[in-house]
Formats: C-alpha cells, sequence, structure tokens
C-alpha cells in the first residue's frame, strides 16, 4: 500500500512537468498575435463658397442627413445679381444686331430706300433729256459752251446719284455681307458666354451637398460674412468607416493587402469584429523610428495600414478606439 501511494507521489509531479513543458514547446511554435490600437476614421468634406458674401438662410444643423444636391446654405450677393443683369442687356443687345444681319431691313425701310432710288432714277431721267435738248441748241449756235457744261454737269450729277442710290438700294435686298454675320454671331456667342459664367457665379450663392452623407460640423451662422473658399459645413459619409493604425516595419511583416484582421472596439462591447486590411503606405519622415546606437540597429519606417469592416457594424462611428489584432 506504501509502495503504490510512494509511485503516486513521485508520477505526479513528473506528470506536471511534463506538460508544463509540452505547452512551453507549443507555444514556442505558435507567433504571437500583435495587437495595436487605432483610430475609427471617416471621409470629411468641406463645402465652402466659390465667391464671397453675407450667408443669407441656413437650412441645416449638425447631425442632420442630407442628400447630394440637397441645399444646404444660401448667400446674399448683390454685387454678382448686378453682373448678372449687366450680362444679360449686353447678350439681348448683341442678339438684336445678330437679327437685323441675318434677316436683313425690315420692309418699311426696304421701301423706304427703293422710293429713293426711284426718285433719282427720275431725276436722271429729266436731266438727261434736258442735257440732249441743250446739246441740240448748242450745235446750232444758240447758247454758248459754258452754258452747255453748265448742263452736262447737272446730267453726268444725276447719273452719279442714281448709281449710288441703286448700289444702296441693292445692298438693303441682299442683306448684310457674310462677313458681317459671322461678326454679329461672333459678339452674340461672346455675350452669351458672359451671361452663362455670370449665372454660373450666381448659382454659387447656393451651397449644395455634394454626397449623401450627414453633416458633422456646422462652423458659420446666418448673417455673417463668408470669404471665397472658406468652409461653411463638412459632410461625412458615416457609412464608409475604417481604422486606421500605424506599425513599425518591422511589425507588418503577417500584414498582407487583402489579409484579414480582428479588432474590438470598446465604445461597441467586447465582441470582436472583421475587417480586411485596404491599404499599407509608409508615413512621411517625421514618423520614421531612429536607431540610438551603432550595434547594427538601423532606422526603421512606420506604416500607415487601413482597415474596412468586411460587413456594416452598427453605431461605429469616427474617433472611436479600436484595438486591432493581426
Amino acid at each position: 500500500m506504501k509502495t503504490k501511494l510512494s509511485r503516486w507521489v513521485i508520477l505526479i509531479p513528473v506528470v506536471i512537468v511534463v506538460a508544463a513543458v509540452t505547452v512551453l514547446i507549443i507555444q514556442a511554435f505558435i507567433p504571437d498575435k500583435e495587437i495595436i490600437t487605432g483610430m475609427v476614421e471617416v471621409d470629411e468634406i468641406d463645402v465652402a463658397s466659390k465667391i464671397p458674401g453675407r450667408i443669407d438662410s441656413l437650412y441645416v444643423w449638425e447631425g442632420d442627413m442630407v442628400t447630394k444636391g440637397q441645399t444646404l446654405a444660401k448667400l446674399q450677393s448683390k454685387e454678382i445679381d448686378a453682373k448678372v443683369e449687366q450680362a444679360r442687356g449686353a447678350m439681348e443687345a448683341a442678339r438684336a444686331k445678330l437679327d437685323m444681319a441675318t434677316k436683313g431691313a425690315r420692309p418699311e425701310e426696304k421701301e423706304a430706300v427703293e422710293k429713293q432710288y426711284m426718285q433719282t432714277v427720275h431725276q436722271f431721267e429729266l436731266a438727261e433729256k434736258t442735257f440732249n435738248r441743250i446739246q441740240k441748241v448748242y450745235q446750232d449756235g444758240v447758247i454758248s459752251t459754258q452754258e452747255r457744261d453748265q448742263f452736262e454737269f447737272q446730267y453726268l450729277a444725276a447719273k452719279e446719284q442714281m448709281e449710288a442710290a441703286s448700289a444702296k438700294y441693292q445692298m438693303v435686298l441682299k442683306g448684310a455681307r457674310v462677313e458681317e454675320i459671322r461678326g454679329a454671331q461672333g459678339l452674340f456667342h461672346q455675350a452669351e458666354n458672359a451671361y452663362a459664367e455670370a449665372k454660373a457665379y450666381q448659382g454659387e450663392t447656393e451651397l449644395v451637398s455634394p454626397i449623401d452623407g450627414q453633416i458633422s460640423n456646422k462652423i458659420a451662422s446666418a448673417g455673417e460674412m463668408a470669404a471665397a473658399g472658406y468652409p461653411l459645413f463638412t459632410v461625412i459619409n458615416p457609412d464608409d468607416v475604417w481604422i486606421v493604425v500605424q506599425l513599425r516595419e518591422d511589425k507588418i511583416e503577417h500584414v498582407k493587402m487583402g489579409g484579414n484582421a480582428e479588432a474590438v472596439i470598446p465604445a461597441l462591447g467586447k465582441d470582436k469584429h472583421k475587417f480586411k486590411v485596404t491599404h499599407i503606405a509608409a508615413m512621411a519622415d517625421f514618423a520614421t523610428w531612429k536607431a540610438t546606437n551603432q550595434k547594427g540597429d538601423f532606422d526603421l519606417k512606420t506604416f500607415e495600414i487601413h482597415l474596412r469592416p468586411e460587413k456594416p457594424i452598427p453605431g461605429l462611428r469616427a474617433g472611436m478606439t479600436a484595438r486591432v489584432e493581426f
């Protein structure tokens, strides 16, 4: 009986030692998992105006969900409104000149020019008949050469007046030249584009959301002056979030693009969530780990790693802390 008891007393410690050694050996071959603290981030889009102006109205507040193209605020700019009206007037004037060039003179104008032409025709016919009579009288020696020259001058002047009136009448009938029409078209297009540009600037007085998302920040208030390029809102997409962690290059051996990782979000409880590596890139030199001695150490880069959830995680918000396990 004592012999059996002695055997058990000796055997139990041996078994414990063997088990402990076995566990240590197994653990030695199992790589330790790296646990890194990261931060949940999201893209932030600043909404700003291209033009300066006074904020007339604000239609959304922090936390509001918005859709792409939804109006967020309205600016007031009397200068832009005046430029729009100025450009509109210039465009209408250019259009009127183009219509005049393409359509030609009005019927009333054509009739007036025709009457002027016919008047010069009658004057020429009268001057021609008179000169022919004077020419016969001159040949008979009744009048002097000077008197004959006066009637010839009147005849030639009437002829030139008739030819000038005829040219003007033909020009009115034919309309403007091709070059004049092209010039009028160019001026109209120039004025039209200036008006479109002014309208585009006027459209910038309405600030709209560039994406479907949520207002995370409202910077200005109604009545304030907004400078060109100064953001008035920040819009985020709360459904497109990721975790950002930073690892020294000697720690990323097992981190691969498209690889998997698990993370615990303390703000959401102790559950582990699955993530996929979507981005690995070296950070700037300020994040480089510098060697402090000359015993074979060398500088080590720090890499930024992005991990996106494999499926939506309810309640996951930008700014939350994440404990990532690779």
